[in-house]
C-alpha cells in the first residue's frame, strides 16, 4: 500500500523530522549547545536589553500617542525608531501603526523593507569597539547601514502598490481614539516592551544554540561555517566573519542580512501588514549588498586601521560576551514584571 501524503502534510512531516534530529543533537551534545545558549544569554543581557529596551517602551509610547498628533507624521518616526533603536523595532513600529490606523497597508509594507537595520549601540559599542576593537570601525559600519537603509527606502518608492500589497485607508467613519492618561499609556508601554524584549532574547538564545552545533560538521566543511552562521545568526555570524579575517564590507554585508534569528523575530509584524515573506528576504539580501558596496567606498575614503587584536586566528574561539549576574538578574526581573502585568490590557480599557 503506497502512502500519498499531501503537500501541506509532507511540509509537516519534514519540519517534524527536523525538530527530532535537532532534538537528538541537543541532547547528545549539550555541553556545546549549553554554550552557545549561554552566549546568547549573555549577550541579551549586555547589549540587546540595555540598547534595544528603552527604544521599545518609546516605540510603545508614540504608537499610543501618534494617532493624536496629527502634525507628526507617523512614518518619520518608523523610521527614527528603526535606525536608532536596532533590527526589529522600525518593522515592528510599521505594525503597531496600522493597527492604530495612522498608516495605510501599502506604507507599513514599505517601512518593514527598510526600516530593519542594526541600531549605533549594536554596531559601535559591541561589533566595533568589542569585535573589532575599533570604535571608528563601528562608526563607519553604522553609517553603511544608515546610507544603505535609506537607498533601499527610495528604491521602495518606485515599487507599484501592487507588489506588496494593495493601499488600506483607515475607515473614514472610525470614531477619533479616546485620549488616555499618560500612567496608563506609560504602563502599557513598558509591559508591551517588556513582552516584546523577551520574545527577542528567545530567537537569540535558540539560534546561538543551534549556531553552536555547527562545529560538528565535518572538518572539510569548516569553510562553509562562517557562510552558515551568516545565514542563522547575526552576531555568531559577524563573530565567525572577523575570526576568518574577512574585510569590513563582508561584515557589513552579513550585518545588512540581519540573519534568520532576526527575520523569524519579525514574522508575527509581517504577517500583521501582509507584506510577502520573498520580498522581504529581497530587501534583506539588497539591504546587504548596498551596504557592503557603501562600506568598500567610505573604506576608501576614510581609511580604518584595525588592532592587531581584532585579526583572530583560525585556532582561537571569539567569546564576545562573558556571563555575568546583572545580565541573569536584568532578565529574571523582566520575567515577573511580564507575568505581573500580562493581564493588564484586558482590565484596563
Amino acid at each position: 500500500m503506497t502512502l500519498k501524503l499531501k503537500p501541506k502534510q509532507f511540509s509537516s512531516v519534514i519540519w517534524i523530522l527536523a525538530c527530532a534530529f535537532l532534538s537528538a543533537l541537543l541532547v547528545l551534545y549539550s555541553p556545546l549547545a549549553l554554550e552557545g545558549a549561554r552566549n546568547g544569554l549573555a549577550l541579551c543581557g549586555q547589549v540587546i536589553i540595555p540598547s534595544m529596551y528603552p527604544f521599545l517602551v518609546l516605540a510603545g509610547i508614540f504608537t499610543q500617542l501618534q494617532p493624536g498628533v496629527k502634525r507628526f507624521p507617523a512614518p518619520l518616526g518608523a523610521v527614527l525608531l528603526g535606525f536608532l533603536g536596532g533590527y526589529p523595532l522600525g518593522a515592528r513600529t510599521a505594525a503597531q501603526l496600522l493597527e492604530q490606523g495612522a498608516v495605510t497597508r501599502a506604507q507599513a509594507q514599505r517601512l518593514q523593507l527598510f526600516c530593519v537595520n542594526a541600531g549605533p549601540a549594536y554596531l559601535i559599542g559591541a561589533v566595533g569597539a568589542g569585535l573589532l576593537g575599533s570604535r571608528r570601525a563601528g562608526m563607519l559600519l553604522f553609517a553603511s547601514m544608515l546610507l544603505a537603509g535609506l537607498a533601499l527606502g527610495l528604491l521602495t518608492k518606485f515599487l507599484p502598490e501592487q507588489s506588496i500589497g494593495a493601499a488600506c485607508q483607515p475607515p473614514a467613519t472610525a470614531s477619533p481614539p479616546e485620549r488616555k492618561p499618560f500612567d496608563h499609556i506609560l504602563l502599557t508601554a513598558v509591559t508591551q516592551a517588556t513582552g516584546s524584549i523577551l520574545g527577542v532574547c528567545a530567537w537569540i538564545v535558540l539560534f546561538s544554540a543551534l549556531c553552536a552545533l555547527l562545529q560538528l560538521l565535518p572538518q572539510s566543511l569548516w569553510p562553509a561555517i562562517p557562510t552558515l552562521n551568516v545565514l542563522l545568526e547575526v552576531s555568531s555570524g559577524a563573530a565567525a566573519v572577523v575570526r576568518a579575517s574577512m574585510p569590513l564590507p563582508v561584515l557589513c554585508a552579513a550585518l545588512g542580512w540581519g540573519g534568520l534569528g532576526v527575520h523569524c523575530q519579525l514574522l508575527g509584524d509581517i504577517r500583521k501588514t501582509g507584506l510577502p515573506l520573498r520580498l522581504f528576504w529581497v530587501s534583506r539580501i539588497l539591504h546587504g549588498a548596498l551596504a557592503a558596496a557603501i562600506c568598500a567606498a567610505l573604506v576608501r575614503w576614510f581609511p580604518v586601521e584595525l588592532p592587531a587584536a581584532a585579526m583572530w586566528g583560525a585556532g582561537r574561539t571569539v567569546r564576545l560576551w562573558a556571563v555575568s549576574a546583572p545580565a541573569a538578574a536584568a532578565l529574571l526581573f523582566f520575567c515577573a514584571f511580564l507575568i505581573l502585568d500580562l493581564d493588564l490590557n484586558r482590565k484596563v480599557c
